[in-house]
């Protein structure tokens, strides 16, 4: 991908930011190359903390033949293997200076192949699995029927007959944190509607609740269709907008859904100084 005329480490010119959203998600995207050193933990979280959002998609040169590499940084410093939204905002963002339609982008999960078509994008995820090093059950019990689902990320898929009812402020951290994930796990609570819509809230490991998350539809449709309650494709439904998720018979995970810019400013000098 080309660098902005006068970026890159030493240049004059201040590094931008870019905030995108995703059916609801904000996420900051910044391209590595402009800055003076990557970014860390606590700039990550500075640079939330400072202009919002709910994380940080920091941008390279793409490794293991990719288009783009994609780092994802959570509010609290900590990093994710996978985000759905992100990764389509990211798709778009690399199509545009690549003038291609076709995107790959590297991840923590893999490779992810994506096509951008306007403002609709799609994106193929890791392969699901239900099971891994990411799930460890013992003797504690946990409270709440679910199915365990990792799409690179861990999430647990708590069906419920009400979202809306479900205590997420208080349960979600507890949740979150609990012994059986031994990386944390991202929580969805979901009810059905039919067999190819259903009701989603979210709370994403190292954000708390967000309006969407892409790889939690995901994993909310893949426990939908695996339990034997849905069909693919799955329409996600979720406060900040609707997502379409396709399940393969080989736990092969497609999500279909928009991305746009927001804005572009500076890199704030505070989070400028941190780097230098």
């Amino acid at each position: 991908m080309r660098a902005r005329a006068g970026g890159g480490v030493g240049g004059s010119v201040t590094p931008l930011v870019e905030r995108w959203q995703g059916a609801g998600n904000v996420y900051l995207l910044v391209d590595a190359r402009e800055l003076t050193q990557p970014l860390t933990a606590a700039t990550a979280t500075a640079l939330v903390a400072e202009c919002g959002g709910d994380g940080v998609l920091e941008l390279s040169t793409g490794s293991a033949g990719a288009d783009v590499s994609m780092r994802i940084w959570n509010p609290d410093g900590s990093e994710s293997e996978a985000c759905g939204n992100g990764t389509r905002m990211v798709a778009r963002w690399a199509s545009e200076r690549l003038g291609q339609a076709d995107i790959s982008i590297a991840t923590a999960a893999g490779v992810l192949p994506c096509h951008v078509d306007g403002e609709t994008i799609t994106a193929r995820l890791a392969p699901a699995t239900l099971a891994g090093p990411q799930y460890r059950p013992n003797d504690e019990a946990f409270p709440y029927v679910h199915t365990f689902v990792s799409v690179g990320n861990p999430h647990v898929v708590i069906p419920v007959d009400d979202v809306d009812a479900f205590p997420l402020a208080t349960q979600g951290p507890l949740l979150e944190h609990h012994s059986w994930f031994p990386e944390r796990a991202n929580v969805e609570i979901t009810t059905m509607l039919d067999r190819h819509h259903l009701r989603m809230r979210v709370w994403e490991r190292g954000v708390g609740e967000t309006p969407a998350c892409g790889s939690g539809a995901c994993a909310a449709a893949v426990a939908a269709v695996a339990t034997g309650v849905a069909d693919s494709p799955v329409t996600v439904m979720l406060p900040g907008g609707e997502l379409v998720i396709e399940v393969g018979d080989d736990g092969g995970v497609t999500m279909h859904g928009p991305a746009e810019r927001i804005e572009s400013f500076e890199l704030p000098p505070t989070i400028l100084s941190l780097l230098a």
